[in-house]
């Protein structure tokens, strides 16, 4: 069926509602796009597409409210099972490395399995391991591990809802991914509101008020307890609403990537039907292979103009020579160099011929019987090899889904250290780890530093309620301040300031404001300084996580920006640790540790190219959005 560049091999006729201009958008270079990209950009943006936005908010939401969790309920648990400053970090710990497991074992799963599967299961899962972590945790070890798991569950949130989200938009509709942000944020403010309801009235009383530190911790001091079940509580209404109000199709882009494009075609129909289209489609609107470019087609026809250059050469030759040449030579055909001995290629006076040389074979000689047929032990097997060998089910196997994964891995990760992109890929992982380590080095003592800082405004009091409730109401201050950064943070990029002067003001800002934190006593700085720190700190994760992917090229995009991201977990869950350490010298030394790591990432943003922002402000306006490399020159 023929088609022209903007066809997609539909016709108007095909549609019972007539197309919007959102819905006409294509990239610039049509024809470079392949016939998946097409249809998807022209069924565009409709009530599938939003409802999807809204529900892989939910993922992210739980994300950051169970991080947010985590941290609320850290002196109430360091009350409960009597543990140490030295080793109440290794609650958060336990979660961040589950995240970290999570992210990496969810998106496997979601490429094995299916991004419908991985989209659904992490919210059941994250649901299940939370009741589990609020009534059958009876030691620490055993809520940590109950956290573990919780975190090997909500990390693939993020990853998964925002790949699914991605493949069912249209190329220029993917910005709206940022909109996710909104989401993550008010995460963490939705765990304070429920904190401050729950935790103070149903917390051990405060021992610097009452004079008295007898607890019994099975009756009065379940706050933390019912927190968790709460939360556990909205994540599974998150994932019945995914389930049974709105009816997920899986991934055309997967579909057709893993060799099911009939199913991609159903899929695809099913959503023009579920935004109110209709829509013809055939397995060639699938297709997600770029057509063949101009170059290309041009070089298939290399061979035939040269034969007629020779061609036209010849019969010149022999003209000016007096040599009749009536009847020209047919035109010239190559053949490919072989060891066989092929006819002569004639061509007027051009002759062409491949010389061929028996060579004898060379075989070495058979080995004796008396010979010894040892196999040094750099040649032997290995035991997963020999295993292998013997099934081939699972020779292919650890071929498709190990070996060859693995293989592809390190060649991107060495792309990544060669003299190009090296000092690029350095200091944004530097940058990604530094940033995770001081924030949740802050994030994760807040409750507990607001409550010693505030601890003498209520003295006297009899239960200490009031001063944990006053603690309380900063937190959610502090997680209500952020809310504006990603909008902040997505103005400050287009303005002069560009992407890097913006990601190290917002950084070097954060700094700034710990600092002040860590100085000031009085109750009203200390809340004004937690909201200047949540600001600014929401805006250099805006930032950050828009900047990272147009600083690589696609080619190695994804392994820069996935390792970026595992880096972060590897901060997040050092830093609970460190800051346990220090939070045993003296209260404030986490918050200045954490101004210094700031202060160090702030500095690798700062050398940091930022040549080739203003080209890629001027795409970004003539309407082509591609993505530009920050250069190392």
């Amino acid at each position: 069926m023929s088609s022209s560049v903007h066809s997609v091999y539909l016709t108007d006729d095909q549609y019972d509602t007539p197309d919007t201009d959102e819905q006409m958008m294509y990239d610039v270079d049509d024809e470079n796009v392949s016939n998946l990209e097409k249809t998807i950009n022209k069924i565009g943006m409709g009530p599938y597409q939003w409802s999807l936005l809204s529900l892989c908010g939910f993922g992210w939401m739980a994300d950051n409210m169970w991080l947010q969790a985590v941290a609320i309920i850290l002196p109430r648990v360091q009350d409960h099972y009597s543990v140490s400053d030295q080793s109440v970090g290794w609650l958060s710990t336990s979660t961040f490395f589950g995240m970290m497991l999570g992210a990496v074992g969810w998106g496997t799963c979601s490429d094995l399995l299916g991004r419908t599967t991985a989209f659904n299961a992490t919210l059941l899962l994250t649901s299940v391991f939370g009741v589990v972590a609020s009534t059958l945790a009876n030691s620490f070890k055993t809520l940590c591990l109950s956290l573990f798991f919780l975190g090997t569950a909500i990390g693939g949130s993020m990853p998964t809802d925002g790949t699914l989200f991605l493949e069912n938009v249209p190329k220029r509709k993917q910005y709206l991914l940022t909109l996710l942000s909104v989401f993550f944020s008010f995460g963490a403010v939705l765990s304070a509101i429920i904190g401050i309801v729950i935790i103070p009235s149903r917390s051990c009383p405060d021992p610097t008020s009452t004079g008295s530190t007898s607890c019994d911790v099975e009756t009065q001091n379940l706050g933390w307890r019912y927190l968790l079940g709460i939360l556990s509580g909205i994540t599974l209404v998150m994932f019945i609403a995914r389930i049974f109000f709105f009816t997920l199709h899986e991934s055309p882009r997967y579909l057709v990537n893993t060799g099911r494009p009939a199913e991609a075609v159903h899929a695809l129909q099913s959503i023009t039907s579920f935004n109110g289209m209709t829509m013809k489609l055939g397995i060639k609107d699938v297709d997600d292979q770029p057509p063949v470019s101009t170059i290309e087609q041009d070089g298939n026809s290399l061979q035939q103009k040269l034969s007629q250059m020779l061609m036209s050469s010849s019969t010149e030759r022999a003209q000016h020579n007096g040599t009749p040449n009536s009847d020209p030579s047919p035109p010239i055909s190559y053949q490919s160099t072989s060891s066989s001995a092929e006819a002569p290629l004639s061509g007027g006076d051009y002759t062409f011929q491949t010389p061929v040389a028996e060579i004898a074979p060379t075989f070495p000689p058979p080995p004796s019987r008396r010979q010894s047929t040892v196999i040094p032990p750099s040649r032997r097997l290995s035991t997963v090899s020999q295993i292998s060998q013997r099934s081939p089910t699972l020779n292919r196997f650890i071929r498709k889904w190990i070996k060859e994964p693995l293989e592809v891995w390190w060649e991107k990760i060495l792309s990544l250290l060669t003299d190009e992109w090296r000092k690029t890929t350095l200091l944004i992982w530097a940058a990604w780890c530094l940033m995770s380590l001081a924030y949740t080095m802050f994030n994760v003592y807040l409750p507990k530093l607001l409550e010693s800082r505030l601890g003498d405004v209520v003295t006297g009091e009899s239960s200490g309620m009031e001063g944990r409730k006053r603690a309380m109401w900063d937190v959610v201050v502090f997680t209500l301040g952020g809310c504006p950064g990603a909008l902040l943070g997505a103005w400050m990029i287009e303005t002069r300031l560009g992407r890097r002067l913006s990601l190290a003001l917002s950084t070097f800002a954060t700094a700034l404001f710990c600092a002040i934190f860590g100085y000031v006593s009085s109750q009203w700085a200390v809340t004004a300084s937690s909201m200047a720190i949540s600001l600014a700190v929401t805006t250099m994760w805006a930032v950050l996580y828009g900047m990272t992917p147009e600083m690589f090229v696609p080619k190695v995009r994804g392994t820069a920006c996935g390792t970026a991201s595992a880096l972060s977990r590897v901060g997040g869950m050092i830093a609970p640790l460190l800051g346990g350490s220090l939070l045993v010298v003296d209260t404030s030394l986490p918050v200045y540790t954490a101004v210094a790591i700031f202060i160090a990432a702030g500095i690798c943003v700062l050398l940091l190219d930022d040549d080739a922002a203003s080209t890629r402000r001027e795409q970004k306006s003539s309407g082509r959005g591609s993505y530009t490399r920050l250069s190392n020159a």
